[in-house]
């Protein structure tokens, strides 16, 4: 079996994703928490804690309520969530073009 660029590139796409991805939902769950516990406003659609929450994280818009907790665990899941859906879109741009 041969392995060439492309599937070291997979590999290190899939171990990007596969680690960043468990950190971003853990770390939502605390801010979703923290949200909850400080009663800050939710921004529509986010009520939820799921997808939309997770977007919203992900555009830094938890800034606005200036705690440090919210701060912290948003920040951790803002970036884990980025550097998560690049590995996603990675793997599946390498993939098509193997």
């Amino acid at each position: 079996m041969q392995t060439g660029a492309g599937s070291l590139l997979i590999f290190l796409m899939l171990g990007l994703a596969g680690s960043a991805a468990p950190a971003h939902f853990g770390f939502r769950v605390l801010a979703y928490r923290q949200q909850l516990d400080k009663a800050y406003a939710f921004a529509p659609d986010t009520q939820d804690g799921g997808w939309g929450y997770s977007w919203w994280l992900m555009r830094w818009k938890h800034r606005v309520h200036a705690d440090p907790s919210l701060n912290f665990f948003g920040g951790i899941a803002a970036g884990s969530g980025w550097l998560a859906l690049v590995g996603s879109v990675g793997v599946l741009l390498l993939i098509a073009l193997q």
